[in-house]
């Protein structure tokens, strides 16, 4: 399939979804929160 129409959105390479899921199901905390999750976030942040 050629999808034409990148101007309104891109569909997500399955490598970037695989990566990306678990900070977007599980990972999800504040970075700038002191909690536990958000120092998971954080620190996923500052590797990237």
């Amino acid at each position: 399939m050629v999808y034409l129409d990148n101007n309104a959105t891109t569909p997500v390479d399955r490598r970037v979804y695989e990566a990306m899921s678990p900070y977007l199901f599980e990972k999800f905390g504040n970075p700038s929160t002191l909690y536990s999750i958000g120092a998971e976030a954080r620190a996923a942040v500052e590797e990237a």
